[in-house]
């Protein structure tokens, strides 16, 4: 068998161009969380575990568009909308049609006759129910490294723009009916300076090269881009119920509470015959 010394040189020539497979990818990703760009402020920030590790201050960033949610989204917070929210909203659509299955309250059965989709439910002529996009983006310098998480809000989703500065639903249908893939080529996100909030517009940087393309490829594949692109919220914990008690003077007042009965130590006879140290490891499993 060929002993493996070290990871750079001699490699038997059969593993030379073998790629990573997702199986091992899951073990580089830091923390086993997506990492995320915000536009908090119109500043790009790269979040990692809920920490910002970097910003670019820069009006634009050039990334490569890997994955991404197939159809606009849909979500419903009952507080005061907050464009980085990460936490569990009130109700979700994953195809914008009607919530999802596991939306523990449901505010409609269909989200076009849902009463927050209607305009002015939220004041203002806004709805309450938020449109937007999930993306799984690379940097366009280093389309082989970290993947990001970019939610589009519902602003920077809709519109008509000139070819510099269009919103990216016109952007994608524009790269499409010009025949190429959104991972074929770098995209420009700007920052529209006209807009009251952190609003983008997109346009194409350039073409990458084949092992660029081929590399966007590979990270379009891996579950990190994949689940970039889905609504995954964790269940909101059921509200703590107040302990039940009776008032002063009442009938249930007066019942007093039961007593335990002691129990008499058992003897190493008396134990229950026929019961393994597997199954009380079970049991022991079952109580954790």
């Amino acid at each position: 068998m060929t002993q493996v010394t070290t990871f750079k040189q001699d490699l038997p020539a059969h593993l030379q161009n073998v790629k990573l497979d997702d199986f091992t990818k899951a073990f580089s990703s830091s923390g086993g969380s997506v990492k995320r760009i915000t536009l908090r402020g119109r500043v790009f920030r790269l979040i990692d575990g809920g920490k910002e590790i970097a910003k670019n201050t820069d009006p634009y960033m050039d990334v490569v568009i890997v994955n991404g949610s197939r159809a606009v989204q849909k979500t419903y917070y009952g507080a005061e909308y907050n464009p980085d929210e990460t936490s569990t909203p009130d109700c979700w659509s994953s195809d914008g049609e009607r919530p999802d299955a596991d939306v523990p309250d449901p505010q409609g059965a269909r989200c076009k006759e849902c009463k927050q989709a209607i305009k002015g439910s939220a004041g203002s002529g806004r709805a309450a129910c938020r449109y937007s996009m999930r993306l799984a983006v690379t940097m366009r310098n280093n389309v082989g490294g970290d993947i990001y998480q970019l939610i589009l809000p519902q602003k920077s989703l809709f519109g008509q723009g000139d070819v510099d500065h269009m919103p990216f639903l016109q952007y994608a249908k524009y790269v499409a009916q010009s025949g190429y893939n959104l991972n074929m080529l770098a995209t420009r996100m700007t920052f529209d300076t006209d807009s009251d909030f952190p609003k983008l517009t997109f346009s194409n940087a350039e073409f990458l090269d084949k092992d660029t393309y081929d590399a966007a490829i590979e990270q379009g594949e891996s579950p990190i881009a994949i689940n970039a692109g889905k609504l995954n919220f964790t269940k909101k914990d059921a509200p703590a119920l107040p302990k039940m008690i009776a008032p002063a003077g009442s009938a249930a007042a007066q019942i007093a509470p039961p007593v335990k009965r002691e129990e008499k130590p058992k003897s190493a006879a008396s134990k229950t015959p026929g019961k393994s140290g597997l199954s009380t490891l079970v049991d022991e499993w079952g109580d954790e």
